[in-house]
């Protein structure tokens, strides 16, 4: 005998499942969401007002389509010490969902864009998680630039002609005399390296193609054009402005050549 299942009409709880929609997701473009901001001091981290980074192209980082997938209202804003060049990046978003596309392969758990190895990728060692030590690097680090560039042999110099009336109640050897510099180093040198692979975030997002150079062949220099304030007591602080990579070439029958292959601004935003 047959037996039939009895419907009563009233749906069964135990049996009861919930579904998870995904909701379908058009990405955001890095460009649109991500802004990078140069600063030197931590009063200026979380400030509107601070030094914005442009032009830089973001959306090479983010696969194919150069965008973010899986995030509502997402908001990303990686704040740059100029003093240490450590990279902190501060998320926010009012939600993260499953991403239903109609194309395309997106990194990360269930198809929601993975931020931390992207970050890894443009910033490398520099990059710190936590905000609390990104905000100590200004103090720990507050030399950093001066106790590496101070060993490298200056090709140029200017002494800047400025009176301050502030600072007259300072005596002659305590009163500062501003000089900007072009100093020229050897990236094989184990501390302009690390300085160097600081550095080379911005090679990567403000020069089209750029690429870090080898800084183990022998035939590469970096030129740091800086800002040196100093008195008759010694050096008072260093300040960068810019760099550039310069290769040299031999060129028949006895001479060098020297090529550029990457340079970068930073004067828009040095200020103590």
């Amino acid at each position: 005998m047959g037996l039939k299942r009895r419907d009563s009409g009233q749906p069964d709880a135990k049996r009861r499942k919930r579904v998870g929609f995904t909701e379908f997701d058009i990405g955001i473009e890095a460009n649109e969401c991500v802004k990078i901001f140069l600063v030197s001091k931590p009063e200026e981290v979380d400030c509107a007002e601070s030094f914005c980074i442009s032009p830089v192209d973001l959306n090479q980082f983010f696969g194919e389509d150069g965008k973010i997938y899986g995030y509502k209202d997402l908001k990303i804003n990686i704040w740059l010490s100029s003093r240490s060049f450590h990279a902190y990046p501060e998320i926010s978003f009012q939600k993260s969902f499953k991403v239903s596309r109609t194309a395309g392969c997106v990194k990360g758990t269930m198809g929601i864009t993975d931020l931390n190895p992207v970050f890894q990728i443009m910033f490398g060692e520099s990059l710190v998680v936590k905000k609390d030590e990104f905000l100590d690097t200004f103090s720990t680090e507050h030399n950093y630039i001066r106790d590496i560039v101070s060993n490298g042999m200056v090709i140029h110099s200017k002494v800047l002609e400025k009176h301050d009336d502030s600072l007259n109640y300072l005596s002659e050897e305590e009163s500062p005399k501003t000089e900007h510099q072009v100093i020229r180093m050897d990236p094989s040198s184990g501390p302009v390296g690390q300085l160097y692979s600081r550095l080379v975030p911005l090679v990567l997002l403000l020069v089209e193609g750029g690429r870090p150079i080898d800084i183990s062949d022998p035939r590469w220099d970096i030129y740091f054009a800086v800002e040196k304030e100093s008195n008759q007591l010694g050096s008072i602080g260093i300040k960068l402005h810019g760099f550039a990579t310069m290769y040299r070439f031999y060129h028949h029958p006895d001479s060098t050549r020297f090529r550029i292959s990457q340079n970068s601004s930073l004067s828009c935003q040095l200020s103590e």
